[in-house]
């Protein structure tokens, strides 16, 4: 399966080869009896190359799910037998650490006996990618994400979006803003095809008021997006928890007619079935301590 989807991938026997660490006489072999053993041919070569047959490209689908979980299992068990239950492996948005975990973090290291946390900085994408290969314990994502099949979640913080404007401009000198006056400006927001849910619930709160808004620049990082407010490149959406940074160059505004289903949150997300007592023990320590947050 491994060797296919390597394959699969680089649509090159030489390239797969070298990333397998392997020849490539017995990675053409394997490939081989793989599909003589299904009765169904699943690459087509030629001199220009390889590529994927329709009935490849489905067992490559499956293949990547069961390699997942097999990579998942191997993790989790590694783990157990190295008594790593020691550690909890914590993956963040960079916003979680605005007002969040630093609170949660601080109390956490004065329980007695605690585990030891590991903080790795991570998109939503990613970390639920390493959720499901075993790599995290516990996520702290945008809800907005698809999230992974047998995971439990809980909303941690919400709260309301604000505008982020370059301090110079004449907008910024008011006392708060609307969505159309916002959405006249050159605009920053994350990439529609990472963050589809929360961009389009954007898009249509601006049309909603009539505007088409204008795009000058995608960035999926909230420190990077204040930057380029800063840079003068264009105004944004930000969580108002935002404000905490003190980013120079950017002001922070209310928007007067902020459509009510349009809110910033973080979820925690985990998967029930491998977690263990340290990482139990963690969740309901975030869950007292988010409740007055998520209110």
């Amino acid at each position: 399966m491994r060797h296919l989807v390597t394959v699969a991938e680089e649509l090159h026997f030489g390239r797969a080869a070298q990333k397998l660490n392997m020849a490539q006489p017995p990675l053409s072999q394997s490939i081989k009896r793989l599909e003589d053993e299904l009765g169904v041919k699943l690459l087509e070569r030629s001199r220009s190359g390889v590529s994927v047959t329709p009935a490849g490209r489905v067992f490559v689908a499956e293949a990547r799910r069961t390699l997942m979980q097999a990579d998942l299992t191997r993790a989790v068990t590694l783990r157990a037998a190295a008594d790593d239950a020691a550690s909890i492996n914590i993956g963040f948005i960079g916003p979680a650490m605005f007002r969040l975990l630093p609170p949660i973090i601080a109390a956490y290291h004065r329980v007695p006996d605690h585990v030891e946390l590991k903080l790795y900085d991570e998109s939503s994408p990613n970390q639920m990618i390493g959720l499901m290969e075993g790599r995290y314990d516990v996520c702290f994502i945008h809800p907005t994400i698809d999230l992974i099949e047998g995971g439990d979640s809980v909303v941690v913080e919400r709260c309301r979006f604000v505008a982020a404007i370059p301090e110079q401009w004449d907008l910024a000198q008011q006392e708060s803003v609307t969505m159309a006056e916002l959405g006249q400006l050159p605009l920053i927001m994350a990439p529609l095809s990472l963050s589809p849910n929360r961009v389009s619930s954007m898009l249509n709160a601006f049309r909603d008021v009539g505007v088409s808004p204008r795009i000058v620049q995608e960035s999926l990082q909230t420190a990077t997006t204040l930057s380029l407010v800063a840079a003068n490149i264009g105004a944004a959406l930000a969580s108002e928890t935002a404000i905490l940074t003190g980013a120079r160059g950017v002001a922070f505004r209310p928007i007067s007619d902020l459509p009510s289903n349009l809110r910033w949150s973080i979820a925690m997300v985990w998967r029930p079935q491998h977690i263990q007592e340290g990482g139990k023990a963690f969740i309901e320590h975030v869950r007292a301590f988010s409740d007055a947050i998520t209110q």
